[in-house]
């Protein structure tokens, strides 16, 4: 099992992954890759630290962890110094966990300190977006495609960045992924990604989550008392059945990843680019590269039911 939850870890899993191997080459050197997320108002997540590798080699974290780092995480106070210190510990290979109960508080600012065996020392800070909330659930159980969709009115949030929050949409299906034959979960496809589904290219499991990438609060309707309603779009909906729609609020440190993450991939109207053109992910990992993220979530679980049942 992943030591990061799968529900933030998949959005940006290819980019860490991209990470892992050395693209750049003024930076010829292995680098200590870091991946470490924090959830306002929940338990400290564990820290992966892994080292890259050239292109042209296999990327394996365990393979490559960084092993006997000396790992804290530093809540800030208004002068940047730290006014709490919460240690890690090696579990598994390059997997950090927490050493006694730590939780993420909400608008804090936490700096990540990393120091190997060898001597590199890898810093990141982030500052953690507020907590949202679910106000009001609509279409719990909804026909798909039908004219009553599913819809979360979350609390807006509070933000120390300037302008709207940003938003991830995710929606993961809650079947048993791990029991159910290949053949039956294939059968419950909505049509959508029934049809473009190829055994040989696709695996189900890569379908279970979706994403909407980043979307800006004035991108959705206000509600009575300053609510944020979010609609869910039937084409994030890959499986009938249950499925748990949350929205993310995230920080600038996710929000520069995945912005530029989809800038390579050729979105925000870029067109692609040419090769030597394309731009580096944007990260925020001094001494090494990676993420170290904050995020706020609210979720809830709907039922999503086949026409004519």
């Amino acid at each position: 099992m992943s030591p990061v939850p799968a529900r933030i870890a998949v959005l940006f899993a290819a980019v860490l992954l991209a990470m892992g191997c050395d693209t750049t080459s003024t930076r010829p050197e292995s680098q200590v890759v870091v991946e470490a997320y924090l959830q306002a108002g929940a338990p400290m997540e564990t820290i992966r630290l892994t080292r890259s590798v050239p292109t042209d080699a296999a990327y394996d974290p365990t393979d490559n962890a960084v092993r006997n780092a000396d790992v804290s995480v530093r809540r800030l106070g208004a002068e940047g110094t730290p006014v709490e210190t919460y240690n890690f510990e090696e579990k598994q290979p390059g997997v950090y966990t927490p050493v006694g109960p730590a939780h993420v508080r909400p608008q804090a600012t936490y700096k990540l300190v990393a120091t190997t065996a060898g001597g590199t020392e890898v810093t990141a800070t982030t500052t953690v977006p507020d907590t949202i909330g679910v106000v009001r659930v609509e279409n719990q159980q909804a026909v798909y495609q039908g004219a009553n969709q599913p819809a979360l009115t979350v609390t807006p949030p509070r933000s120390a960045r300037e302008g709207q929050s940003i938003l991830v949409l995710t929606t993961t299906s809650l079947l048993d992924f791990e029991d159910t034959p290949a053949k039956e979960l294939r059968a419950q496809l909505t049509p959508p990604y029934a049809s473009n589904y190829d055994a040989e290219e696709d695996t189900l499991t890569a379908l279970r989550v979706t994403s909407s990438g980043l979307l800006n609060e004035e991108n959705f309707e206000r509600v009575q008392n300053d609510g944020i309603r979010v609609q869910l779009p039937w084409l994030s909906v890959a499986f009938f059945g249950p499925n748990e729609v949350a929205v993310h609020v995230v920080d600038d440190n996710l929000y520069d990843f995945i912005r530029s993450q989809q800038l390579q991939q050729g979105g925000f109207g870029s067109g692609g680019f040419g090769p030597g053109t394309i731009p580096n992910v944007i990260e925020h990992v001094n001494g090494g590269t990676g993420i170290f993220g904050g995020y706020a979530r609210a979720h809830r679980r709907v039922e999503i039911q086949r026409p004519g049942e």
